[in-house]
């Protein structure tokens, strides 16, 4: 698959983007905390035979801009909306994992008539990221240190504590995780998130066909199937599909299953 990069105005910032360049429907992919754009590389690959593809990398992370100005989830999904508008796409359909999951269905709440269909790879509960259950003053976040110590490995360092970390992992994943690790602004952990009720009221207003995808919460899934099935029982269009086997990182542990579940749903009448 063959992309062509470009850097993008939108929401008032710069994001880096590569796309395939055809008249297919566009399919916009919006990754999690610390990746990049690349990281849905292995995926869209997968699916180029029938999308126009879209990979960003949010603010922050890749090669976008990472503004001095502290960053909410709301910023976020008008990056998003700013960035379809900029490209011209029409009713795109948008796919997110983790943080990009909860950026997709909050541009879809806040801006109903701009997305054809929408899928959530495991967003986090709103709940778990409201201010008001973060305590004050705030710890060192563990996650920057991480990052911070993960910036200064070289690519093939990464690439084997990936291997180490998730061996289930297709080959193909490791060195877009690897890239993604050494490009990420330690800015983004001074983002602030979104009241939970605010966040759920935005949700609520999805018009569009949405599929959320969940997986097994002892394997490190975030988002209950239950809750899902809550979720989509509330919206319009709304559809849940459980995929075992996986935890956060669906795509990456069952690949073959998340690809037959993307295809099924955007296929669908």
């Amino acid at each position: 698959m063959e992309l062509i990069e470009q850097d993008v105005f939108a929401n008032g910032i710069k994001l880096h983007i590569y796309r395939t360049g055809t008249n297919k429907p566009a399919l916009v992919f919006a990754h999690g905390i610390t990746d990049n754009g690349l990281c849905f590389l292995p995926i869209a690959d997968k699916l180029a035979d029938a999308f126009e593809i879209v990979l960003y990398d949010a603010r922050g992370h890749g090669k976008s801009e990472a503004p001095e100005t502290k960053t909410t989830l709301i910023d976020r999904a008008n990056d998003l909306a700013g960035l379809v508008q900029a490209l011209g796409l029409q009713k795109p359909n948008l796919l997110g994992h983790s943080l990009g999951a909860l950026t997709v269905a909050l541009c879809a709440g806040s801006y109903p008539d701009l997305p054809g269909r929408i899928i959530l790879e495991d967003p986090p509960p709103l709940e778990i990221l409201d201010p008001k259950r973060i305590p004050a003053p705030r710890t060192e976040n563990p996650w920057r240190a991480v990052a911070a110590a993960n910036k200064l490995k070289s690519i093939q360092e990464l690439v084997e504590l990936n291997r180490r970390e998730s061996p289930t992992w297709p080959e193909a994943e490791r060195e877009p995780w690897a890239l993604s690790k050494q490009q990420v602004s330690l800015t983004i952990f001074d983002d602030s998130f979104i009241d939970a009720e605010l966040g759920n009221q935005i949700i609520a207003r999805i018009a569009c066909p949405m599929l959320i995808v969940t997986a097994d919460l002892d394997r490190g899934a975030l988002y209950p199937p239950q809750a899902a099935d809550k979720l989509a029982a509330s919206l319009p269009a709304g559809r849940h599909v459980n995929l075992p086997g996986a935890g956060h990182n669906i795509r990456r542990e069952q690949p073959v299953a998340y690809v037959a579940a993307v295809r099924s749903f955007l296929a669908a009448a």
